[in-house]
């Protein structure tokens, strides 16, 4: 079905499906899942790379040598374009909303090691820059270049319809597992992957509900984005997506303190996942839907027998950025031994919820 597009193989796929036991135990759901587009590699994975497949294949269709984005500073989007770009035998350019730090961690320590050329905007947010993208791709080919913008997350028709063939992946894998979620909990700010998604699961049939869970604005915001990217990918691919109302469902209540702002609900989420799964959340993205689920799960909100499904979107990196705040918190909580007992304290992990 989507051979028709143009494709640059980069992914592991597919990505692991497997359930949750231990979380599902602690906060009361009978059987909670996880699909792990946090190991979609290269470049230490993520979502951003299945969409990047299909951005270079459409770059490379038109003769292009360079790619061209916007990120924030530990932007997990421009990581992977980095990565991919240097896998596809690109040049990568990345302009980042934020003053330059004096060191560089996480994501933005792997995007210089990946070989991209940074420039840094401090007076900027991180989606106002898409506007500079044209000015910058007319600078690159006056230098004679042949560069291909893309927009902040890959949010565009094509990127997002690396997530409609995501969920005929993901369609696939529970038929075998004979699973059936009643709901699908993913991480949107850009909203390219939610709206492939939205169009994957019209397409294949999948009952279940998707819902976002919004962790950059307002949820109005947001689902004005996924709405623009469905009515694109049906005017610009009809042959793929059919004209459709789509149910777009997405929930602000867990953004916290802010876009990239990790307080002590996403902490403990991340501390939760990891101590009771080996699974790493990130601190922007992951470690928000983290809180939702586990908010969402505590409060009954999410019925203890319905099939959930939690879907990681990545950004991993971003986790030694934060290391302070991490390290503060596991010190203040007691000693590396006490630490260890996962099983007694899987209660207390839960405080603050």
């Amino acid at each position: 079905m989507f051979d028709i597009l143009p494709r640059t193989r980069l992914a592991f796929l597919p990505t692991p499906l497997h359930p949750m036991r231990n979380l599902g135990k602690e906060l009361g759901l009978d059987n909670l899942w996880i699909k792990r587009d946090d190991m979609t590699g290269p470049g230490f994975g993520g979502n951003k790379t299945r969409k990047l497949e299909f951005v270079i294949g459409d770059a490379k269709q038109q003769g292009c040598d360079t790619l061209v984005t916007v990120g924030a500073l530990q932007s997990n989007h421009c990581r992977q374009t980095a990565a991919a770009a240097a896998a596809a035998g690109m040049r990568c350019v990345l302009l980042l909303g934020g003053e330059e730090p004096d060191e560089y961690t996480g994501n933005l320590l792997l995007d210089a090691i990946y070989g991209a050329e940074i420039k840094f905007f401090p007076n900027e947010g991180f989606l106002p820059l898409n506007d500079r993208l044209a000015s910058v791709v007319t600078t690159l080919e006056e230098l004679g270049l042949k560069p291909y913008a893309v927009p902040a997350g890959a949010a565009t028709p094509i990127g997002s319809l690396a997530y409609a063939a995501a969920i005929q992946e993901l369609k696939q894998q529970l038929d075998r597992a004979a699973f059936s979620p009643e709901r699908i909990i993913v991480a949107t700010s850009t909203g390219g992957t939610l709206a492939g998604m939205i169009a994957g699961q019209h397409m294949m049939g999948l009952d279940a509900e998707i819902l976002g869970l919004n962790v950059y604005d307002s949820a109005d915001a947001a689902t004005s984005r996924v709405r623009d990217l469905l009515q694109r990918m049906m005017r610009e691919y009809p042959s793929l997506v059919e004209k459709f109302k789509p149910a777009i469902l997405i929930d602000d209540r867990f953004i916290g303190e802010g876009y990239a702002v990790m307080g002590d609900p996403e902490r403990k989420a991340i501390e939760m996942f990891a101590r009771l799964e080996g699974v790493l959340l990130d601190p922007v993205y992951t470690g928000k839907a983290g809180v939702g689920l586990i908010q969402m799960a505590m409060s009954g909100e999410i019925p203890s027998d319905s099939p959930t499904l939690f879907w990681h979107t990545g950004g991993q990196p971003a986790l030694f950025a934060y290391s302070q705040e991490l390290h503060q918190r596991t010190a203040v909580g007691g000693s590396t031994d006490a630490k260890r007992k996962q099983t007694s304290e899987a209660g207390e992990v839960t405080d603050g919820f």
